[in-house]
């Protein structure tokens, strides 16, 4: 059960879940226009949803850099 609970919780992404979920956002935003559910115009609206996402991801890793300097 404890593997279980590691599994759901995120335990296997620990110190990259801000990236990970940058990169989702983005990624999920930009899979919505490619497979034809989202016009270009759609995807121009959402485009500070786009760079918000990859934002968080950039924001993440130089959270993940000063950590290690100390």
């Amino acid at each position: 059960m404890h593997n279980f609970a590691w599994l759901v919780t995120g335990g296997f992404a620990k110190g990259y879940r801000t990236q990970i979920l940058g990169l989702t956002t983005a990624l999920s935003t930009v899979a919505l226009w490619a497979v034809g559910d989202m016009t270009l115009s759609e995807l121009m609206a959402k485009l500070p949803i786009i760079l918000g996402g990859l934002g968080l991801a950039a924001l993440g890793v130089k959270v993940d850099d000063k950590k290690g300097e100390n």
